[in-house]
């Protein structure tokens, strides 16, 4: 009777990765509820998300990398169009939106790079984990230069991003997991049985930082902005899973890179978001709370809508 309950229970729990939404959502009540757990947390949120890169990494071997590389036009065109529809339909909500708190919140979402969880998502959707994290990493890199580039021109040179801080940082959570993990799988393949376990570590980790993330917009959350913020970044989501989609239409009859696609061209980076806030307009954290939230539990529920049934994730790469 005990181990029939504690089968359950295990099977109810997990696989992490195969209910992140479930997690997420709880992780968004937490933060709610502990803001101080979370803002105890909020330091080792680089490591999070290395742990996010490193877990994904770890199912990917070089040579899925080699294939990618040999056919680089889906990714061109993903960060092509991710670098400017979206940070052009932020300019846009910038100028209709009156409240400077949201309207700063819009154009920050929307002018961040790839959001690093995506590879994770789109792998959860059967989509190709080579050309979802070649999307991020290319997205994350150009973001560099590229978000400091739009914040500036459009609210104004006194909008200063500490860019080399930018590129340390993304260089410890991306650069650094990403060739451990790929270079630990590609030498031993043998950790291809961990490929659950591995994008379990991923997710445990996205669902930290959305815990965190909450924790620390709780103010914001509990004000009255609330509901415009939830009705803005809901324009931004469906701004973004719209872009994303349209951008893989061309490449629909090959489910596994559309699917590698839609995510990271539809999913902004909101750990960036709300780091840039913090430096140009610090009111506008809040927004990227907000949007963090609702992304990590629409993504996850779309990439298991998207996802065939039933797939062995383990065969995806």
């Amino acid at each position: 009777m005990l181990m029939t309950i504690r089968g359950r229970i295990a099977s109810f729990a997990g696989p992490i990765h195969d209910r992140l939404i479930v997690y997420a959502a709880v992780a968004v009540a937490a933060g709610l509820l502990l803001p101080s757990v979370a803002a105890r947390l909020s330091g080792g949120v680089p490591y999070m998300l290395g742990g996010q890169v490193l877990g994904v990494a770890m199912t990917l071997t070089l040579g899925q990398f080699a294939v990618v590389a040999r056919r680089p036009l889906p990714v061109v065109l993903a960060l092509a169009v991710q670098w400017t529809v979206l940070p052009l339909a932020g300019v846009g909500l910038f100028n209709v939106i009156s409240d400077p708190t949201l309207r700063n919140g819009a154009l920050i979402v929307a002018v961040a790079p790839a959001e690093i969880g995506s590879a994770l998502v789109a792998l959860l959707a059967a989509g190709s984990g080579a050309v979802a994290i070649t999307c991020m990493v290319g997205s994350l890199a150009l973001g560099t230069v590229l978000t400091p580039l739009w914040v500036g021109a459009v609210l104004g040179p006194g909008a200063h991003i500490d860019r080399p801080t930018l590129i340390a940082e993304l260089t410890l959570s991306v650069a650094v997991p990403l060739v451990v993990g790929v270079s630990l799988r590609t030498w031993w393949p043998g950790l291809h049985r961990l490929h659950s376990r591995a994008l379990d570590l991923s997710a445990v980790c996205v669902v930290l930082i959305v815990f965190v993330s909450v924790g620390s917009a709780r103010a914001f959350v509990l004000s009255a902005s609330l509901l415009p913020c939830i009705g803005l970044c809901a324009v931004l989501l469906l701004t973004g899973y719209g872009v994303g989609m349209a951008l893989a239409w061309p490449w629909r009859h090959h489910a596994h890179l559309w699917r590698a696609l839609l995510f990271p061209v539809g999913m902004r980076e909101f750990g960036i978001a709300a780091a840039v806030a913090l430096a140009v307009s610090p009111s506008a954290v809040g927004v990227a709370g907000v949007y963090g939230a609702m992304l990590m539990t629409t993504a996850p529920a779309l990439a298991r809508r998207l996802r065939p049934q039933p797939v062995d994730l383990a065969s995806v790469g």
